[in-house]
């Protein structure tokens, strides 16, 4: 075999240009001292002698390996390595390689590989090391400049970069006990990490402040395989929820029940930590909190710069997790009524009839705003539409008004007198200010935001659900109250009737139901005709082939609305605000809306029948006007008035 030609040395170009070793070096090294004559030779015979400097003489030079190193207890758990991308990545940009070391999670070897590792390297990154806190710290002194993640650092707090890992776990608990848990299994950690001390704590401050939370400990581990072997004990323990130590223990015990045939999240509700890229793409979707992983290795790598720089950082830094709801949690079996304030949902009997979005992933052009989607009678047929594409602004069940001093709360295109139907810059947005839960009643604090933020109106809206009986069967029956507020200035309520577009007075709590082969049904008559503009106190929409009836009723102590009711073009039902005439509120007036509705697994197209029912609703413990009324309290003060404004448009509903 013919041998390897050898580098080309920095002699060789120095003889090959006629000058010194000592003028090269200054060369390469962009030294502007250089004669331009010497200089150009020996660019010259860099070129013709393709030399290549070498990087190990320069690291010798220049004190430097332009290397940090990152030492992790196990690098196949994804946490660690989208730390290592954002090392990796951010030190790139620098000119910096990252050495990775595997400790294994042997506690024993952990130092002496980050003492080796540190040799060969300008700086030090530990993620979540297991060894004890002297060593740790005795480490640190001896090894820098060091970022520890996951780790306090007494001696040298600025080097700690850390995740709120106690705020998850409370925050997990707290998500599992809103679901009406109240025994959760905890699938620890390793006994000596750190983090699994933080989740504990968390796990003890939400025990102490549930009466009748039991929070079981289960043996377990980091690894997929830990939450696997954890299975067993899991079901042993009677537990209803599992709180997992990260992703990779949830996944592996959603592994080993899908092979028991544990239906989950409807035998056991499943929760992890982390969010790595796999938690949204198991089965089913993995709850867990997130953490920013590549942003934390990014944070490392600046935080060693500016302290190989001689300006280290002067304080801790501490990344908080956020809870993303899936879909392996869910109500425990023996839970009913409104469940998960973050989240809402209602169940009634062994399912979920109704989910309750705060509608901020909404467009700002469709007005985003609370709404009920999707909704289903008992027996799972949904009664709900939401972001159709004929109508992209309209949202399951939901209370929006076209035209608030001159603000659209409905969405989309405004119905603007002798012009017609244009899109302009005027949607505003319901934003929730509190939302609480007892049992089956759920009561939410809005604020209504103009197209400005500024504030127009406050609302208080209390839902209600429950089973009845109705119709010859099981049914269950849904109370809505809204009280809106003028606490920030009179107030005009319009529709694009009120501009010139007859029949369109449509606004207020408005019903989107799917595009169904269906009748509505009022006291004044069968179908869209005669139930749209009628004042009868109750509507219903009846699919014969679905076999479902919604029987729509307006609170007894309130104004009777006319109906707003669209079947041909799009099913979509609801009470009125303002059917042909501006409604006006002076500064601190109150407007109070409601309505109540049964739904049936059964087709009823019987009037008889259907009055009958219409009581059942009014009996069915819905909350009267006046009870919300007492809800809000006395008016706000308004915080920042707003002149009323004459209402000029209006959201058109072909938009």
């Amino acid at each position: 075999m013919p041998k390897s030609p050898r580098q080309v040395t920095i002699a060789q170009v120095a003889e090959y240009a006629g000058v010194s070793q000592a003028s090269v070096s200054r060369v390469l090294n962009r030294n502007q001292t250089v004669d331009p004559t010497i200089a150009a030779k020996v660019r010259d015979a860099v070129e013709k002698l393709n030399y290549s400097p070498s990087q190990t003489a320069r690291n010798l030079v220049s004190g430097r390996s332009n290397t940090v190193a990152l030492v992790v207890p196990d690098l196949e758990n994804p946490m660690f390595q989208g730390v290592l991308k954002g090392l990796s990545r951010e030190a790139a940009r620098d000119g910096y390689r990252v050495l990775v070391a595997d400790t294994a999670e042997r506690v024993a070897d952990e130092e002496e590989i980050a003492i080796e590792a540190r040799s060969r390297c300008d700086a030090l990154v530990l993620v979540s090391p297991r060894m004890p806190g002297d060593r740790l710290e005795a480490l640190i002194a001896r090894s820098g400049p060091a970022v520890v993640v996951n780790r306090p650092v007494a001696s040298d707090p600025a080097a700690e970069l850390s995740v709120d890992y106690e705020h998850a776990a409370r925050t997990l608990a707290e998500h599992l006990a809103s679901l009406g848990h109240t025994r959760i299994a905890y699938l620890a950690g390793p006994p000596q990490a750190f983090a699994d001390r933080l989740r504990r704590r968390g796990l003890a401050e939400v025990a102490g402040r549930y009466p009748g939370l039991e929070i079981l400990d289960l043996a377990a581990g980091s690894q997929v395989e830990d939450g696997y072997h954890a299975a067993d004990a899991l079901l042993a323990s009677g537990a209803t929820a599992a709180l997992a130590f990260n992703d990779l223990v949830a996944l592996g015990l959603l592994a080993r029940l899908r092979e028991l045939g544990v239906d989950v999240p409807g035998e056991i509700s499943v929760a992890g930590v982390d969010d790595i890229p796999l938690a949204r793409f198991s089965a089913p979707a993995l709850t867990t909190m997130s953490v920013p992983r590549v942003e934390i290795g990014a944070q490392a790598w600046r935080r060693l710069r500016d302290a190989m720089a001689g300006a280290p950082a002067t304080h801790p830094l501490s990344y908080r997790p956020i809870l993303e709801v899936r879909q392996s949690t869910g109500p425990a079996p023996e839970a009913s009524g409104w469940l998960s304030p973050g989240r809402p949902v209602l169940r009634i009997g062994d399912g979920i009839v109704a989910r309750y979005d705060e509608g901020t992933t909404i467009d700002s052009v469709l007005s985003p705003r609370p709404f009920l989607h999707p909704v289903t009678t008992l027996a799972g047929v949904r009664v709900t539409d939401s972001h159709p594409t004929d109508h992209l602004h309209h949202f399951g069940i939901g209370l929006a008004l076209p035209d608030v001093n001159g603000t659209s709360y409905w969405g989309g295109r405004t119905y603007v007198h002798d012009i017609g139907s244009i899109m302009l810059e005027n949607q505003g947005r319901q934003r929730r200010d509190e939302i609480t839960i007892d049992g089956e009643v759920l009561t939410e604090r809005l604020t209504w935001l103009d197209e400005r933020g500024e504030a127009q109106l406050s609302e208080v809206r209390t839902l209600r659900g429950r089973p009845v009986r109705a119709g010859g069967g099981d049914a269950w029956a849904l109370g809505w109250r809204s009280l809106l507020t003028a606490n920030f200035g009179a107030l005009a309520f319009g529709s694009p009737a009120t501009n010139g577009r007859e029949g369109a007075g449509y606004g207020g709590l408005f019903w989107r139901f799917p595009r169904w082969d269906a009748t509505v049904l009022t006291r004044d008559g069968v179908g869209e005709d005669a139930a749209h503009g009628s004042r009868s106190p109750w509507l219903a929409v009846v699919d014969v082939g679905r076999a479902v009836t919604v029987l729509l009723v307006q609170p007894a102590d309130g104004e009777v609305m006319p109906w707003f009711a669209r079947v041909a073009e799009y099913l979509g039902v609801g009470p009125a605000v303002a059917w042909d005439a501006v409604r006006t509120l002076p500064e601190g007036g109150r407007l109070a809306l409601g309505i109540d509705a049964v739904l049936v697994d059964r087709a009823i197209t019987d009037a008889a029948e259907l009055e009958a029912i219409a009581g059942v609703a009014g009996l069915a413990g819905v909350a009267g006007l006046a009870e919300v009324a007492g809800l809000a309290g006395a008016p706000d003060e308004a915080a920042s008035p707003t002149a009323a404004q004459s209402p000029t448009a209006a959201p058109d509903p072909r938009a």
